[in-house]
């Protein structure tokens, strides 16, 4: 594979070359500010990945002091600088700054499709407000804050990165926002607006409707962004949206079935197909597919006694969306059979294999009958009743059902019935063999301890001990 090249200070500088003897450049990356390039790197100190600044700007030495007042910052809702400075490369000076690299969710990628529900968007507003208000105090501002330069972290923790270097890249393209408080939480509102309704500003551009589901403060941010009258301090953001912990874990999973922006699908339809998907299916299948679509969702959260009913309906629903099958317009072939039937419709040649036509309705009945749920199934679906939004209810619900639907190697019910019988009966007659045997207690007699002198013995002569007297 070629090395990639860029050029820096006058000369080539190649994948593969060591910075500071520790960070090897692996593979050039997107990077949306001019200026400098980015790259994924490798740290053979701490043997991870690491992201690498190289400064192609017209004053380097400008973006390392900017960098070099935020490496004391040490927030994990803001990329760390690892390191910064000059190193001689073919004989040539190149200036770098090396900071950390975040595993998570890109959220330019997720923004460019879909738009993020209230509460996802509320924390990560409110969560990177409230990383960059102390910092404020003490004049460092971020000044360049946009969906490009924000990461969802697996944790779920929102990361910021650019700080110290962004801004300043953009100034000595005469593109940079002031340094100030006031950019940083209007580009915040502005973060929230997007992330909510995909608008971006500018002019001509249509004023996006309101969501549903905001407060007070929300609402007021919102509505304030579109009229040009924004917050002016990061203490109103953070204010406006206060701390949801927890709101972003599984993020990567929660975008996945968020729906996609119609304007988007729309774009792609007519990439793809060459029209829109209002000239490939007409309004009242949609609102069919729709109609279809949200009884499918009732018969998931119904009661199991209920779901028969609901399942009819999304039987009926899916009929009546699904056009009738036209018949071929060619006479050449040959018709079909016809199917001799009785008075009741039931066909002659299956009439015989049951004995009735009740018979027949009984073993329908009994084929398409639903098993009953388990315990845990039960109270899964109450838990997911009372919170419809938690995916690991949701998940672990979805397993109980699949779980419940596959046939067991045994019956379980019938083995539990018989293992519980036999210990009862063994029980029984051992209880019974213990009232009847006898009780036999054993007295231990005081525990006398044995004669040590030898037995007293009559006779006629004396003992030796009186002769001896």
């Amino acid at each position: 594979m070629p090395r990639q090249k860029f050029t820096l200070g006058g000369h080539d500088v190649q994948s593969g070359v060591t910075l500071a003897r520790r960070f090897t450049l692996v593979s050039e990356e997107a990077f949306d500010v001019p200026g400098a390039r980015r790259w994924q790197s490798k740290d053979s100190r701490l043997r991870k990945d690491a992201t690498v600044f190289t400064l192609t700007c017209d004053d380097p030495n400008a973006v390392l002091a900017s960098v070099a007042r935020v490496t004391s910052v040490r927030d994990p809702r803001l990329v760390r600088v690892v390191a910064s400075g000059h190193d001689d490369v073919e004989g040539a000076s190149a200036a770098y700054v090396v900071v950390d690299r975040p595993r998570g969710v890109a959220l330019a990628q997720v923004l460019a499709r879909h738009t993020l529900p209230p509460r996802l968007a509320a924390a990560i507003v409110g969560s990177l407000a409230r990383a960059l208000e102390p910092l404020s105090t003490r004049g460092i501002h971020h000044g360049s804050i946009r969906d490009s330069a924000v990461v969802v972290a697996d944790s779920g923790v929102p990361i910021l990165s650019g700080l110290g270097i962004d801004n300043e890249l953009l100034h000595q393209a005469g593109e940079g926002a002031p340094r100030t408080e006031a950019a940083d939480a209007d580009a915040l509102a502005r973060l929230y607006v997007l992330a909510l309704s995909g608008w971006r500003g500018g002019s001509g551009a249509d004023r996006p409707a309101t969501p549903e589901g905001l407060d007070d403060r929300a609402l007021e941010v919102f509505l304030g962004v579109l009229d040009g009258a924004g917050p002016s301090t990061l203490a109103e953001v953070v204010d406006a949206f206060p701390p949801d912990h927890g709101a972003l874990r599984g993020f990567s999973g929660a975008v996945k079935g968020l729906p996609v922006r119609p304007e988007v699908a729309e774009a792609e339809a007519l990439a793809t197909l060459g029209k829109a998907p209002s000239e490939l299916v007409d309004v009242s299948t949609l609102e069919k597919a729709a109609h279809t679509a949200a009884i499918a969702d009732a018969l998931a959260l119904s009661a199991p006694d209920l779901a028969p009913d609901v399942a009819k309906d999304h039987l009926d629903a899916l009929e009546a969306a699904v056009p009738p099958e036209e018949p071929p317009a060619t006479a050449s072939e040959p018709a079909a059979d016809v199917v001799q039937v009785d008075s009741q419709g039931v066909p002659i040649v299956e009439r015989g294999m049951f004995d009735d036509l009740e018979a027949y309705d009984e073993i329908v009945e009994e084929q398409n009958a639903l098993p009953a749920p388990s315990v845990w199934e039960a109270l899964l679906e109450r838990l997911h009743r009372r919170w419809p939004d938690s995916e690991r209810v949701t998940r672990l619900l979805e397993q109980a059902r699949v779980k419940a639907s596959q046939p067991g190697p045994i019956p379980t019910r019938a083995l539990l019935l018989i293992i519980g019988v036999l210990l009862l009966i063994v029980a029984v007659v051992t209880s019974v063999s213990l009232l009847k045997a006898p009780l036999n207690v054993q007295q231990d007699q005081h525990n006398l301890p044995s004669n040590t002198y030898p037995a007293y013995t009559y006779g006629t002569s004396a003992s030796a001990s009186a002769s001896n007297g």
